[in-house]
């Protein structure tokens, strides 16, 4: 049933492109954390830099300099084979909502991957819509900690989640 409704709302897209009510509805079925923190999962277990860069956000692909660099010592700080990886909601979202139907939500998530030594915590914020500006769904902040209280990586949009703390 789900992937009737994303193909009926993309062929409106289509009809519709300016549609803040069906760019939300499209994004909100299609952009969710469950979807994309297996993606996210897999980038690191492959070590594929262009797969976790794909997610970011505009904003950081725009503002964060050196990015690949970046994304590839986050990647690297995990010094063995990922054996297990899980993830949980943090329980945290964010959601502004205009008069005007302009809507963006943010949820966060946490991503856990063990290797044969350790247990790295990757925490995420999401944008899940964006029906305003659609290119900044993804990844608005990322980090990589071991152990828990110690951040050794983070990259994050320079403004839209300036109090998100890891």
């Amino acid at each position: 049933m789900t992937k009737i409704i994303v193909s009926i709302l993309a062929f409106l897209l289509m009809i519709f492109p300016n549609s803040k009510y069906l760019i939300e509805a499209h994004q909100a079925r299609t952009n969710t954390p469950s979807i994309v923190a297996p993606q996210i999962i897999e980038a690191f277990k492959s070590k594929n830099i262009s797969a976790l860069e794909v997610l970011m956000c505009q904003n950081i692909k725009t503002n964060v300099s050196d990015l690949r660099t970046k994304i590839g010592e986050m990647m690297d700080a995990i010094d063995s084979e990922i054996i297990e990886a899980t993830w949980t909601y943090r329980g945290g979202s964010y959601l502004e909502k205009r008069g005007d139907g302009k809507k963006i939500s943010q949820q966060g998530f946490e991503i856990y991957l063990t290797t044969s030594t350790k247990v790295f915590t990757i925490p995420v914020w999401w944008e899940t819509i964006n029906n305003f500006s659609p290119k900044e769904i993804g990844i608005r902040g990322i980090a990589l900690r071991y152990p828990v209280e110690v951040v050794l990586y983070r990259i994050y949009a320079t403004n839209g989640i300036s109090d998100w703390h890891d």
